[in-house]
This record gives structure tokens, C-alpha cells and sequence, in this order.
């Protein structure tokens, strides 16, 4: 607990609506917290204070090296994202939305469980269907934890040279032991292929023993979670490494409305209108939905106004419709005919 007089100075400046007194207290009570080695109380508190943004006193954050690159290509590794999503933002089925609840007050009160003996839930698998919200969840679970989240790039982080995966993985892992994340290998599939699958070679099988063996050695405080859209081929030791999963599915007609309401609340009479179009969005994802929202709400930012009209969803549906048939002849158009005899 902060020392009294730090909580006097605070209440004291804020009733004087004195700003910088008010930091200067915020600031040493985050301080405080970091001698007594509540690192992630500490930082969380900073960022809250900075609005998301890593920006304060020297002595306060520490300092984070250059994100690492690939040294073949030169290209970035890792991006650094301060997501401004949140819980409320996502439309989550309650039981995923329960455990996911239940791992950040784990990872929150992480010096409680550890002077307990115990250690926090920290790494995490999401699985299911593209576009379902799984990317959309980690940002929520980062914005809500006052964390930036670790984007891992795996179009960097893969590499056509003999073990130069395993040493990019390798990168990524002592970058992010710098300080307290959301680490988040999207496409997670690309490096835990199994290592029984007869169409991989050889370096898959060392790519995966060392992600396996870097995972079980990493000591940092951050939350580590794993996206992938092809759970089926995943490694089975990788499984037993995440202390939980999380199942994303395509929305219910119900999960839909709610997005769709959730999304257009600002405009007037949005979601009034939203049950009318469920029918035309059946089988839709999440990531389709949340674009005709963004379409519609670009229409009304163009035409300067905030009623929503029936003919503004009727329109953003219709180019909904025309995307899909055109992804869907495309699809087609790539599958292998056979001859017939």
C-alpha cells in the first residue's frame, strides 16, 4: 500500500486541481511500487497516467532496446501496438469471456499468487475460424490490462535459412523479456506445425523443440498468447503449454446484433434498425460485420450527419454481398478440376 503522506499529497492536488502536484504523486507512488518489486502495478499505473503511452520519468521506465530484426532481410520482428480496445469492445460468448476476465485478475494480482507460491495463468491459445475476433480479443485484453501489446510478425520472424527461425523466435522471446506485454504470435500455425507431419522437413521439428524450449524458459512477466486459424496442426506438445484455451466461433445471430449495436450506438437510431438485416448476415464473421459497421459510419462522416437511414445499411450490406461473391468466385477459380473420363 502507498505511504500515507503520498495519498494526502494526492487527494490534495486533486481537490486543488493542482496537475503537476497530482503527477508528481502519481508518479512516486508508481515508483514506490517498483521498489517493492510490483513491476506490473508499476507499469500499469504509468501507463493509466500517460494514457497508454510509455513516455514517463527515466527513473520509472526502463530502458527497452530497439525492436529486433531478421538479419537476412532486415526487417522488423516485432511491432509495438498501445491498442485503445477494451472488453466492451468484443462480443465474447460468456464462458470465454469469464476466463478471460478470470486470467487478467490472475495476471494482475501476479505478486500475490507468487508470494503464495503460485504462479499466474500467463500463456494462452485462442483457435477457431478466421475473422472471429481472435486479434480483436488480444488487443481488448492488452487495453484492459494498461499493457502495449507485442505483435510478433511472422512474415519477418519465418526465414528461408537453415535455423535462422528458431533464432528469430529467440529474438522476439529476450525483447520481450525487457518489461511486462501482451505477447501475441498471430498465425501462430506458421512455427507449430507438428513435428509428425510428413510433408514438413527437418527444420520445422528444430523450430518448434526451441519455441517449446524458450517458452518453458521464459521468466518475464508478460502474458504470451498464440492465434492460430488451424488448430488441427499444431504441434500436440504445444497444447499441453498453454495454461488455457480459448475456442472463437462465428457469431449467433444474437452475438451479431449485439456487435452491430455495440458498433453504431453513436449514430442515431443505429440500433434500432440492426434486427431487420440478421437474415442477410447469417454465416457471416465478426471481422465482416464490424466492416459494414465501419462502412456505414463512413457514409454518415462523409455526409456530415448522425441519422442512420434504412437505405445506409441496405447499401453497406449490398457491397458486403458483392465483396463475398467476388472472394467466392475466386475460391473457385483455385480449385483443381478433375477430368472426367
Amino acid at each position: 500500500m502507498p505511504r500515507a503522506d503520498l495519498l494526502r499529497q494526492l487527494f490534495r492536488a486533486y481537490k486543488n486541481s493542482d496537475r503537476e502536484r497530482f503527477m508528481d504523486a502519481a508518479r512516486a507512488i508508481a515508483d514506490e511500487e517498483r521498489r517493492k518489486n510490483h513491476h506490473i502495478l508499476a507499469s500499469e499505473l504509468l501507463r493509466i497516467l500517460n494514457n497508454g503511452v510509455t513516455a514517463a520519468s527515466p527513473s520509472l521506465v526502463p530502458v527497452v532496446m530497439a525492436p529486433p530484426r531478421d538479419d537476412e532481410r532486415k526487417t522488423p520482428l516485432i511491432e509495438v501496438r498501445y491498442p485503445d480496445r477494451y472488453l466492451r469492445d468484443v462480443v465474447l460468448e460468456s464462458r470465454a469471456l469469464d476466463l478471460i476476465r478470470r486470467v487478467i485478475h490472475e495476471f494482475k494480482e501476479w505478486d500475490v499468487l507468487e508470494s503464495n507460491g503460485l504462479r499466474p495463468s500467463h500463456r494462452m491459445l485462442f483457435c477457431g475460424p478466421p475473422g472471429c475476433g481472435k486479434t480483436m480479443t488480444a488487443e481488448a485484453i492488452a487495453g484492459e490490462m494498461g499493457l502495449p501489446l507485442l505483435y510478433v510478425r511472422f512474415d519477418s520472424v519465418v526465414s528461408s535459412l537453415l535455423g535462422e527461425t528458431a533464432s528469430n523466435i529467440r529474438k522476439v522471446f529476450d525483447y520481450a523479456s525487457q518489461d511486462n506485454w501482451v505477447v501475441l504470435f498471430d498465425e501462430f500455425d506458421a512455427i507449430g506445425r507438428s513435428r509428425d507431419d510428413i510433408t514438413e522437413h527437418g527444420e520445422i521439428k528444430r523450430v518448434v523443440n526451441s519455441f517449446l524450449q524458450m517458452l518453458d524458459n521464459f521468466a518475464g512477466q508478460s502474458l504470451i498468447i498464440a492465434a492460430t486459424n488451424f488448430e488441427q496442426v499444431l504441434d500436440p506438445a504445444l497444447w499441453r503449454r498453454f495454461d488455457e484455451i480459448v475456442r472463437f466461433e462465428r457469431p449467433t445471430p444474437q452475438q451479431t446484433k449485439e456487435l452491430m449495436k455495440r458498433r453504431l450506438q453513436a449514430s442515431a437510431h443505429g440500433s434500432a434498425m440492426v434486427g431487420g438485416h440478421l437474415d442477410e448476415l447469417r454465416g457471416a464473421s465478426f471481422a465482416d460485420v464490424d466492416r459494414i459497421c465501419l462502412d456505414v459510419l463512413k457514409t454518415l462522416a462523409l455526409e456530415g450527419r448522425r441519422k442512420l437511414l434504412p437505405q445506409d445499411l441496405v447499401s453497406a450490406l449490398g457491397r458486403h454481398e458483392s465483396r463475398m461473391q467476388v472472394m467466392e468466385r475466386a475460391l473457385q477459380a483455385n480449385i483443381p478440376r478433375v477430368d472426367q473420363a
